[in-house]
């Protein structure tokens, strides 16, 4: 009796640890078809529509139509989907529009034009099209550049302006005496230059450009891929031809909207003087620092961000 009972346990244990790896095995399966699922769905909220300038500009839309417009305007080779974690915070109050702005994500790529004029002029047609005759505006590095310009040449369509981790802009050479300003990005101006097609989103350059801190691995696997879609010619395009209208104190005393200037204590990019120049040209801001946060705090800390933009449109 007792061999008998040896052996119907040994089945019944060899049985219970097939269905342990069967079931582990499926749901290691499915772990692994969420994680694809994942990826694929990344981003599949934005859409695309045609202004009437004629160029296509991509944007995710976020939250209820009946509350407050809010457009959020991105930075130097970034686009929508970078901006997703804040925007979604942003959307429990405000009906939240990333856009792609011309050259990046699924917006149009021509060879020109990008001065900060252009992107300003696309958001004021953004709005048009949608028939909203004022919104919030938020912009982060290039994207607040921008914001400024919409804000100074469109001030009746801006309730409040949100410019985060930027700057006033490079002052004018007053003759050709005075030496060139420093190349934007330092070392990476080289080889930004020297970037070709294909670009590849796993290059060391790439990883580079996409090492910010405390952002979720799988979002920058994403957005490298976003940045490498871009083609070379564009991603020098845009650099130089913004430089054209760089010098953002022109404009600077046309802006009349409430504004925050929101700055990361270790921006690495703009530097405190940079800051209190800014603050300087626009004296009528609210500015606050996140002493911890860098260059790209928007994406460092989205609830942090979110918090402090948040309290100022309240």
């Amino acid at each position: 009796m007792s061999r008998w009972f040896d052996v119907i346990r040994s089945v019944a244990v060899s049985m219970l640890c097939l269905t342990i790896a069967v079931g582990t095995s499926a749901q290691a399966a499915a772990a692994a078809q969420a994680g694809a699922a994942a990826g694929a769905a990344w981003g599949a909220e934005r859409k695309t529509v045609e202004l009437a300038n004629g160029m296509r500009m991509g944007y995710v839309e976020l939250g209820e139509k009946n509350k407050p417009a809010l457009i959020f305007l991105h930075g130097y080779t970034n686009s929508s989907l970078g901006y997703l974690p804040l925007g979604r915070l942003l959307a429990r109050d405000y009906r939240v529009f990333l856009l792609d702005q011309r050259g990046h994500g699924e917006s149009s790529k021509p060879a020109c034009c990008y001065t900060r004029l252009d992107y300003a002029y696309d958001a004021k047609l953004f709005l048009d099209h949608f028939g909203i005759t004022r919104a919030h505006v938020a912009g982060h590095s290039l994207g607040g550049m921008v914001a400024q310009t919409f804000a100074a040449f469109w001030p009746e369509r801006v309730d409040r302006l949100m410019i985060i981790g930027s700057t006033i802009g490079r002052r004018s050479r007053p003759s050709p005496d005075v030496p060139l300003p420093p190349p934007t990005f330092g070392p990476l101006d080289a080889e930004i230059k020297a970037l070709k097609d294909p670009i590849d989103p796993d290059s060391a350059f790439m990883k580079e450009w996409w090492n910010v801190p405390r952002l979720d691995p799988q979002i920058q696997y994403h957005m490298r891929r976003e940045s490498a879609r871009i083609p070379a010619d564009l991603w020098r395009a845009i650099l130089d031809q913004g430089e054209v209208s760089r010098d953002l104190r022109l404009t600077a005393p046309r802006i009349s909207a409430p504004t925050l200037l929101l700055f990361g204590g270790k921006d690495a990019l703009f530097s405190a003087e940079d800051n209190q120049d800014m603050a300087r040209w626009l004296p009528h801001a609210q500015v606050v620092t996140l002493a911890d946060l860098g260059h790209s705090l928007p994406e460092e800390d989205p609830p942090a961000v979110a918090e402090a933009l948040l309290k100022f449109l309240r």
